[in-house]
């Protein structure tokens, strides 16, 4: 049996719309720091989170005010690829910088757990507004469906 690469996924505390992010696999490892401008890229992350479990094809845009990197998910079967792409802008083209062919355990449960872990930070609503909570409750009961499913058929 192949050991899976999981992801790390940590969201850092938000100053003036800037928040810091570390995603880290055996094999790779990012930072940097994302705006919330022009639309909120935690938020964004829950709603794809959400489709991605449903198996549809998403993607979350980080700005980093002109530049972008984009995490896309996409489903093939159990298997869920992130493919992470940087643009030096809006109609730029994307160039892929890393590509990871993972499960719901090792690719949504990280971001997953990250997002939990970022709305129970303390921040100021000026420096970063927390995630939508219906959209989090949402996504908590589909994590948890999964993950009764997934274990009871093991």
């Amino acid at each position: 049996m192949t050991k899976k690469t999981k992801i790390e996924l940590n969201l850092g505390n938000p100053k003036s719309g800037w928040l810091p992010i570390e995603l880290k696999s055996t094999d790779f490892e990012l930072e940097f720091n994302a705006s919330n401008i022009p639309e909120n890229p935690t938020d964004k992350l829950c709603e794809s989170l959400i489709l991605a479990i449903n198996a549809i094809e998403t993607e979350i845009c980080w700005n980093l005010e002109p530049e972008f990197y984009v995490f896309e998910l996409k489903q093939h079967g159990k298997e869920i690829e992130l493919n992470i792409s940087k643009s030096g802008g809006i109609t730029e083209n994307r160039n892929l910088i890393y590509k990871l062919t993972g499960d719901f355990e090792s690719v949504i449960l990280p971001m997953y757990r990250s997002l939990k872990k970022f709305n129970t930070l303390e921040f100021k609503k000026a420096d970063w507004k927390k995630i939508d909570q219906d959209k989090l409750n949402k996504l908590t009961e589909l994590v948890a469906e999964r993950k009764k499913t997934t274990y009871n058929n093991v």
